[in-house]
């Protein structure tokens, strides 16, 4: 990866959404087993119905959120609003299109997002499915529904969202119907220990949780890789992980910390720890942690 694709890609806080969108995953066949008629949405109680919000498991990182994402994540990122200082959000409500997405979602100002790409099987080409948690400033259920009878499912009724399912809460639960289903397997405790954190615990054993994450298991150039940004004294701390990392771009990494305050960096460390290499990047500037190459 180039240093001028890298800064696009990290700039814009779009390394995993590009792969995958949620919104790839649109259209799933109606449901012959719903007979409840569609809500829609017309005054304040139907966009507010408390009795809907039913999920109470909260998320602050993106560990967190692997914690109740089912087996099979091959890419996740965890964007948290509420604690970036302002020139993180900009780049996020400018650049990302995946966070302009979930608002125009739900109709309301999205806090925190957790987005991971799965796969069910052991081809990761077949089988994709992908899971979105999210947080909201102001809590809606202003979209069309069916509620799945006995239960607080929400089934989506538009065209775009046909079929899919919806469990409102803290965090709301957006994903295909089965992967729905496995996260609140995890979350009630029926499947706790066979979760997406197993397979990237060690990688993030390694890190300290801040308000940008994203973790990728389909890179060329690690067999795992995180990424994370976060304010730290008043200067932007990124750090990178990597889980048997090329020799090649170790070594690169190594050069580009030689010269590394010409660049304007104050801090520029590379620590190894068996099959694991963490480098950490700190500048007062945001442009320059996020120009500097990762691999």
């Amino acid at each position: 990866m180039n240093q001028q694709l890298a800064y696009k890609l990290l700039a814009g806080f779009l390394v995993l959404t590009m792969v995958g969108s949620v919104f790839a995953y649109l259209f799933i066949g109606e449901r012959d087993d719903t007979t409840q008629e569609t809500q829609t949405p017309e005054n304040n109680l139907q966009k507010y119905d408390p009795d809907l919000w039913v999920v109470n498991e909260p998320f602050y990182s993106i560990s967190d959120a692997l914690s109740m994402t089912p087996v099979g994540t091959v890419s996740a990122n965890f964007i948290d609003l509420d604690n970036m200082p302002v020139q993180m959000i900009q780049y996020v409500r400018q650049s990302d299109q995946l966070i302009r997405e979930v608002d125009s979602l739900y109709k309301s100002n999205t806090t925190k997002m957790f987005y991971a790409r799965l796969h069910d099987g052991e081809n990761q080409s077949e089988n994709n499915s992908f899971l979105l948690l999210s947080t909201m400033s102001i809590p809606k259920n202003d979209f069309e529904y069916m509620v799945e009878p006995g239960t607080s499912i929400l089934i989506r009724q538009e065209n775009e969202y046909n079929g899919l399912y919806n469990i409102l809460g803290t965090p709301i639960i957006f994903a295909p119907p089965q992967t729905a289903v496995n996260v609140l397997e995890i979350i009630y405790g029926q499947n706790k220990t066979n979760t997406s954190y197993d397979q990237y615990e060690g990688l993030l054993s390694k890190v300290k949780p801040v308000s940008y994450q994203l973790i990728n298991s389909n890179v060329t150039f690690a067999k795992q890789f995180y990424l994370g940004i976060g304010l730290v004294n008043g200067s932007y701390e990124r750090t990178t992980a990597y889980l048997d990392i090329d020799s090649g771009i170790l070594k690169k990494l190594n050069q580009s910390r030689v010269n590394s305050t010409e660049r304007g960096i104050e801090q520029y460390t590379v620590n190894q720890s068996g099959n694991y290499t963490t480098v950490k990047i700190v500048s007062r500037e945001l442009l320059t942690v996020l120009s500097e190459e990762t691999s």
